[in-house]
């Protein structure tokens, strides 16, 4: 069986760390940097190398020495492939492995070539991404997001499909924190940082006019919303809400909708990326957030949601297909 070295720029909590958590048994070791400000690092049990000059912005002098760091290891290690996640690491993880003749595979895991900058070092960034696109075999884990790829990079885009799976909450896990929230009536919840790019701010008007308490785990500096900052124990969290929204104008893949369908909650969401694909029909995908938590203000009609969420989910997303979809995938390349 061949050895496979991923490379991420930070192993902070969220979807490359939950996907790289899903496919643990196709990763044979992580070379990561590390987080940043108040980022949460997530637990990694495997074998790791961690590579202090590899960060996300952009600096000359450090990305070489973030470089050299990488290649070193890579030539220490001898994988037979090396797979990139995120854009830094994807850049120099596979110029690292160009250096040393070793096939790389890169997972996109969002829209980063659009929305997220501006027009300048969009078109830079894409320029960047076209030329490694030539010797790098290049993966989605959606299929809006592979396709759009497609048409930036004039390249192919595999979809290689995540799965998910999460601890079991505890059985009184709703209660302790509805009561620790003041005891709402209804509880809509956003999941993640609260960047501009996730409109958290949308999120609460919606929330806040449908009646429900707007509450954001992830960050704990959004006017109007209880912050829960990061929690360690998510599924408690989405055991204690009512509906999952996601406020995004540009997305990806969303673990958190994944999460929250797996955990049998109400998903309202924008029509954004891959999100339509994850919801298979069991959520709401509306750019009118708030009519579609209106609607949901019915206990039994956001139950039997939940229930449908959570049957798709188990079915279309299992954890236990994505190491072997990967190993599959190294297998084909090499």
């Amino acid at each position: 069986m061949s050895s496979a070295a991923h490379i991420v720029t930070r192993l902070n909590v969220g979807g490359i760390a939950r996907f790289l958590e899903m496919g643990a048994g196709a990763v044979d070791t992580l070379l990561r940097g590390q987080v940043q400000g108040d980022e949460q690092e997530a637990v990694w049990e495997g074998e790791q190398t961690v590579c202090p000059s590899l960060g996300r912005s952009v600096h000359p002098l450090r990305d070489r020495r973030a470089l050299n760091s990488i290649t070193s290891a890579l030539a220490a290690l001898e994988p037979d492939v090396v797979h990139t996640h995120a854009s830094k690491a994807g850049v120099l993880g596979r110029l690292a492995a160009r250096r040393l003749g070793i096939p790389c595979v890169h997972t996109f895991h969002g829209h980063v070539l659009s929305g997220y900058f501006g027009r300048v070092r969009s078109a830079l960034f894409t320029g960047i991404e076209r030329r490694l696109a030539r010797h790098s075999y290049l993966t989605a884990t959606g299929p809006a997001t592979a396709a759009e790829l497609e048409q930036r990079l004039h390249a192919p885009v595999e979809v290689i499909v995540p799965g998910i799976a999460l601890p079991q909450p505890a059985a009184d896990a709703r209660e302790r924190w509805r009561h620790a929230w003041g005891a709402p009536e209804r509880v809509a919840l956003l999941v993640g940082r609260a960047a501009r790019v996730k409109q958290p701010q949308r999120f609460v008007a919606a929330a806040r006019a449908a009646g429900y308490l707007p509450v954001i785990a992830g960050d704990d500096g959004v006017p109007g919303a209880l912050g829960l900052g990061v929690v360690d124990r998510i599924e408690e969290i989405y055991a204690a809400a009512d509906v999952v929204v996601c406020s995004s104008r540009c997305e990806g893949t969303p673990f958190a909708l994944l999460e929250a369908m797996w955990s049998g909650r109400a998903v309202v969401a924008h029509p954004v990326g891959d999100v339509e694909w994850i919801l298979g029909g069991a959520g709401a995908a509306t750019w009118d957030l708030e009519q579609a938590l209106r609607d949901l203000r019915d206990p039994d009609r956001r139950d039997a949601m939940g229930q449908r969420a959570a049957a798709s989910v188990r079915e279309r997303f299992p954890a236990e297909a994505v190491a072997p979809r990967l190993r599959a995938l190294y297998a084909s390349i090499l």
